[in-house]
């Protein structure tokens, strides 16, 4: 793949000598780059009129987090054929915040709605339930851009953030309404996490994670 957009050229480029890109762009702008760079090795957003770029590559601790839950969730939805879970592969866009994101793990419930651009499809807009694991890079826009975001979806029931250098996750459940939510946290490895109607021992969702030698994303 070999790209040729003076903006791609530029992330490249930068990417070689800087950890986390913040470029001023349209969404416009954004989604041309997202087609021109899906096959490299970038983790690509658009956050509050920015794109956001940086190598695709996460710390032990962060992946091994990542798969846990997605192995427990598929564990606890496997009976369920309206409920699929998916990795950070499926983009979410928020057409309320003109957000366009991959969260770590997302679980979705019946059919997908997906933002058409072009005519073709360029992001889900219905999840279920949307995970993300703290990075050093990202926690600020986790906790201060995406939430206030991800809240703003109707199809939204659970948020789910947990800390990859700690025992610590904190679940966001929606209770009357997108401005109505109830924030739980849980910071102990002996605890059971309630998401809804089922519960995820701690335990397993750190799962090998050794927190003495966690790398940073």
């Amino acid at each position: 793949m070999v790209a040729t957009a003076p903006l791609a050229k530029q992330i490249i480029e930068r990417l070689n000598h800087e950890k986390v890109l913040f470029i001023d762009a349209t969404i416009d702008e954004y989604w041309n780059l997202a087609d021109e760079l899906a096959d490299a090795p970038y983790d690509i957003e658009y956050i509050e009129g920015h794109i956001r770029a940086k190598m695709s590559q996460a710390s032990d601790s962060h992946e091994t987090i990542v798969a846990n839950m997605v192995a427990l969730l598929r564990t606890i939805f496997y009976n369920d054929p309206a409920v699929r879970v998916m990795g950070s592969n499926k983009l979410v866009y928020v057409p309320a915040c003109t957000l366009a994101v991959n969260p770590n793990v997302l679980v979705m419930q019946g059919e997908s709605q997906l933002f058409q651009r072009h005519g073709q499809a360029a992001g889900i807009t219905n999840p279920y339930i949307l995970i993300e694991v703290h990075s050093d890079s990202t926690e600020k826009n986790d906790m201060f851009v995406k939430l206030r975001c991800y809240k703003l979806l109707e199809s939204v029931q659970h948020i789910i953030y947990i800390d990859q250098h700690v025992a610590n996750v904190s679940v966001y459940t929606k209770q009357l309404d997108m401005y109505h939510w109830l924030n739980k946290d849980f910071d102990q490895l002996d605890m059971d996490v309630r998401i809804g109607n089922f519960t995820i021992p701690m335990q397993d969702i750190y799962h090998k994670v050794a927190f003495a030698s966690a790398g940073k994303a």
